[in-house]
């Protein structure tokens, strides 16, 4: 399942830092929201675009294909 996940700092909502496509759940499981944004967010550490505590993600609600 794919899913786009927008990654904002923390206390500056507006701010958008990035956005990944997310691809979970090819080993037959059935990832959560949680787990999209959990991704994103190590995604955008690796990245260096902010520390674990600074960041928040947005999942869109429609799936790609």
């Amino acid at each position: 399942m794919k899913r786009i996940v927008d990654v904002y700092r923390k206390h500056r909502n507006k701010e958008l830092l990035w956005t990944y496509i997310v691809f979970l759940g090819s080993d037959g499981t059935h990832p959560s929201i949680n787990d999209f944004k959990k991704e994103a967010i190590s995604l955008a550490v690796i990245d260096k675009r902010g520390g674990i505590d600074e960041l928040e993600a947005y999942v869109h609600s429609e799936t790609i294909k």
